[in-house]
């Protein structure tokens, strides 16, 4: 079952061209669109930990409430728990900072999932945004960019995946300075995915301490002009989790 789950996986996203597969995986389900946090009521509570300096704080806010309308997922700012720099998950909830994380490494943003070890359920999540892009001369630095930016990462950590739609979700060029907020098919989409109830949950109710993840590794280069402007990677960590890594590149 497992097995099959994770060939399903790298053919799925490999037809979307949207896949860089450093190491072979299983995750919980055959598509970005239906990863999904554990928990045993249908609308739930999700903590997001603000790691944030300066004008980071109001679009973290901006994000939230245009989220929050939702109706099935609760985006809650609390204080964060890690440092700015290394942006390292907790478990139960989801991350958010904002650092100078340098041109080279060709990122505008970052999100990662990271599965609990029997793979079918995010366990924590975390969003970075490279300020070095973000505060320079490059075309990034202005509201639409930082807005679409936020709002996209933020869909990404209720497992929601790319759409061709007027949506942040769109992950295209154009969409980073035109799209700007999630539209009510997002949220049809959120619905979809947490009409049911588990077992267990993943979701923190508290404030938790970090419990000590393994850090992701082998993130691919930037890619080379006329890649797509996305990629989607499926890792296995040393710890024996699995994370789900979605890079929004710059472009020059």
């Amino acid at each position: 079952m497992i097995r099959k789950f994770g060939e399903l996986v790298v053919f799925s996203l490999l037809a979307m061209l949207l896949v860089v597969v450093p190491v072979a995986s299983s995750v919980a389900d055959t598509s970005a669109a239906s990863y999904h946090w554990a928990r045993k009521k249908s609308h739930f509570t999700l903590q997001v930990g603000d790691n944030l300096s300066g004008d980071w704080n109001s679009y973290l806010r901006r994000g939230l409430a245009d989220w929050n309308k939702n109706g099935t997922v609760t985006l809650d700012k609390v204080g964060g728990q890690t440092s700015p720099q290394k942006c390292n998950p907790t478990t139960g909830r989801v991350e958010v900072c904002n650092w100078l994380y340098g041109t080279q490494e060709g990122w505008l943003g970052l999100t990662q999932l990271y599965f609990n070890k029997q793979g079918d359920h995010i366990d924590a999540a975390t969003l970075q945004l490279n300020d070095s892009y973000f505060d320079s001369s490059s075309q990034y630095n202005n509201d639409a960019a930082r807005r679409h930016t936020m709002c996209h990462e933020l869909g990404h950590t209720m497992g929601l995946d790319h759409v061709d739609t007027n949506s942040c979700m769109n992950n295209s060029q154009y969409a980073v300075f035109h799209y700007v907020q999630p539209t009510r098919k997002d949220f049809r989409q959120i619905q979809k995915i947490y009409n049911h109830k588990d077992k267990e949950t993943t979701v923190s109710s508290a404030s938790v301490t970090s419990e000590g993840f393994a850090a992701s590794t082998s993130l691919p280069s930037a890619p080379n002009e006329g890649a797509t402007d996305e990629t989607v990677t499926v890792q296995k960590l040393d710890d024996g989790r699995t994370v789900v890594t979605f890079i929004t590149w710059a472009k020059d």
